[in-house]
């Protein structure tokens, strides 16, 4: 039997055919059961091409040393070139201020800091960032990153009280505007 390369972390009960489904809670039954926290982690280095992590990545890591290794661990695990899939709410919306178990907030910012490329544009410029790959021992580029709306704010669009170009720029500026962040990160590794 061959055993999947795409990884469902922090699965829920969103179980997913083809995936290895992972979680933390029993009730929902995954195929492997572990503490995204509890490092390291009962999965095989270099074993996933593909990672989904769907409204996980907020509740983990409250500390930085814990959130270093959950990312170390997540690095470990995917192979050269594989392809990791966040979503997470948006700082600015009330789907993150509302649960009290979210406990880290992201910006596409947060994963441009975890590329050893961009950190060395960042040095080589004298630039005032933390070296966020070198400090985590990873190194992670980005290859896409988007934005959902709050379905009141793109239904004005939809109305044409807005165009897209405003509601993008309003989601830069207010509250409530933009839902979740998704981010496509691919693991560099030589």
């Amino acid at each position: 039997m061959t055993v999947p390369r795409q990884l469902n972390l922090g699965c829920g009960f969103d179980k997913r055919e083809g995936f290895v489904n992972a979680d933390g809670f029993a009730a929902c039954a995954p195929d492997v059961l572990f503490d995204i926290e509890t490092t390291p982690w009962p999965l095989p280095d270099n074993s996933f091409d593909y990672v989904l992590m769907k409204h996980v990545l907020e509740h983990v890591g409250a500390d930085f040393a814990t959130f270093k290794r959950v990312m170390q661990e997540l690095y470990r695990v995917t192979a050269a070139g594989g392809i990791i899939e966040i979503h997470v709410p948006h700082f600015r919306h009330d789907t993150w201020w509302s649960d009290p178990t979210h406990v880290r907030a992201f910006t596409p910012l947060t994963f441009q800091m975890m590329s050893k490329r961009q950190n060395d544009e960042w040095i080589a410029r004298k630039a005032n960032y933390t070296m966020l790959a070198y400090v985590l021992e990873v190194d992670f580029e980005v290859t896409q990153a988007s934005q959902t709306y709050d379905p009141n704010w793109w239904a004005r669009v939809e109305r044409g009280e807005l165009s897209r170009e405003q509601l993008r720029a309003m989601g830069d500026q207010q509250w409530g505007v933009v839902k979740e962040l998704q981010v496509q990160l691919r693991a560099v590794k030589a």
